[in-house]
C-alpha cells in the first residue's frame, strides 16, 4: 500500500515544482549543469535578504560564546549535517573549544554518514537530546529547510522550557516560528531537483551558518582585519598558513616568525604581540587577556 500524502508537505515552498527545470531530462550534461547553477544564485540573494536577521545572530551567537556559554546547532539530514560541519570546522578555524560549539543531527552520529530519514520526525527525541547538552543563557540553532520538521520543532520547544536563546533557519517564510525567537527565512524557492533541500536550500544554509560563525568569531576578537589570527596550527597546511600570518602582520621573515611561533607556544596572536611589544609570551598572554583576546587593541596604537 502506498504511502498516504501529506497534503502540507507539498505545499511547502522546497517541494514545489520548479517551472525553469521541469525538462531535466531530456537537457544535455552542459544544458543541466548552466541550469543548476541559474538557481543557484537563488541562494545567494535569499541569504542577502537575510542580512539583517543574520547579523542578529551573531550577535546572539557572540555574546554566548564570550559569556562561556555553549552555541548548539540542530537539524536533521542535510540541516544537521551542516550544522556539524559548521561546528566541527570552527576548532581548526577560530581555536574554539570542541565543547562550546556543538551540533546535534537526527539519528544520532550514524546519519552523518548514512541516512536515517525517519529520526527526523521524532519531535520527543529531539527534546530529550536537547536537554542533555543546552543550559539556560546557551543558544539553540534549529536547522530545517521546511521549517517544521519534528525532531527540530521538539528540541526548540524543549530550549526555550530550559531558557536558551533560540533561533531558526529555515527556507520556508511559513515557518512553525514559535519557539524560535529568531527566524532567519532564506527564501530559495522550488529546487532544481523537486525537494532535494541538499540543493539551494542547503548551499543558502551552508552560506548563513558561514557568515553567522565567522560574525561572531569576529565579535569576539577571533580576526584581526579578515586574517584567521586566531588558527590552530595542528597540520602542516595550518603552521605555514601561521607563519604567513606573523610575516604579514609584523612585516618580519619567515625564519623569524618560526622562533616566535615556537616561543609564543604555538599561538600566532601571542607571537605578534611578543614581535611587537619587544615582550616574553608571559606578558604577551597578559597584555591579550587584558584586552579580551583583541588583536588590534594591543598592537595598534
Amino acid at each position: 500500500m502506498a504511502p498516504k500524502t501529506n497534503l502540507k508537505q507539498l505545499r511547502l515552498p522546497t517541494e514545489q515544482v520548479n517551472p525553469h527545470t521541469c525538462g531535466l531530462d531530456k537537457m544535455t550534461p552542459l544544458q543541466i549543469a548552466r541550469a543548476i547553477n541559474r538557481e543557484d544564485f537563488t541562494a545567494a540573494r535569499a541569504v542577502q535578504k537575510a542580512a539583517p536577521q543574520i547579523a542578529a545572530a551573531m550577535i546572539a551567537a557572540a555574546q554566548t560564546y564570550a559569556s562561556g556559554h555553549k552555541i548548539i546547532f540542530i537539524g536533521a539530514g542535510t540541516s544537521g549535517r551542516l550544522g556539524i560541519l559548521e561546528a566541527v570546522e570552527c576548532v581548526p578555524t577560530f581555536n574554539t573549544k570542541p565543547s562550546q560549539i556543538i551540533a546535534l543531527i537526527a539519528g544520532g552520529k550514524n546519519a552523518v554518514f548514512r541516512s536515517k530519514e525517519g529520526a527526523e520526525d521524532d519531535a520527543a527525541q529531539g527534546a530529550k537530546e536537547i536537554s542533555k547538552v543546552a543550559k539556560k543563557d546557551d543558544f539553540v540553532i534549529g536547522l530545517t529547510a521546511s521549517g517544521r520538521t519534528p525532531y527540530v520543532m521538539g528540541a526548540l520547544k524543549r530550549a526555550q522550557q530550559l531558557g536558551t536563546k533560540t533561533a531558526l533557519v529555515s527556507c520556508n517564510p511559513s515557518a512553525d516560528i514559535t519557539n524560535a525567537s529568531l527566524h532567519i527565512c532564506l527564501e530559495t524557492g522550488a529546487e532544481a531537483l523537486s525537494g532535494s533541500t541538499r540543493m539551494k536550500a542547503g548551499t543558502a544554509t551552508k552560506m548563513a551558518l558561514n557568515a553567522i560563525t565567522t560574525g561572531a568569531m569576529t565579535l569576539c576578537g577571533k580576526t584581526y582585519g579578515n586574517l584567521m589570527i586566531d588558527v590552530r596550527p595542528t597540520n602542516e597546511k595550518l603552521v605555514l598558513r601561521a607563519l604567513r600570518l606573523i610575516c604579514t602582520i609584523s612585516g618580519t621573515d619567515e625564519k623569524t616568525a618560526g622562533k616566535l611561533l615556537t616561543a609564543a607556544g604555538n599561538n600566532v596572536k601571542t607571537a605578534v604581540v611578543m614581535f611587537h611589544k619587544k615582550t616574553d609570551r608571559k606578558t604577551a598572554e597578559k597584555l591579550l587577556k587584558k584586552e579580551r583576546g583583541f588583536l588590534t587593541r594591543v598592537i595598534d596604537d
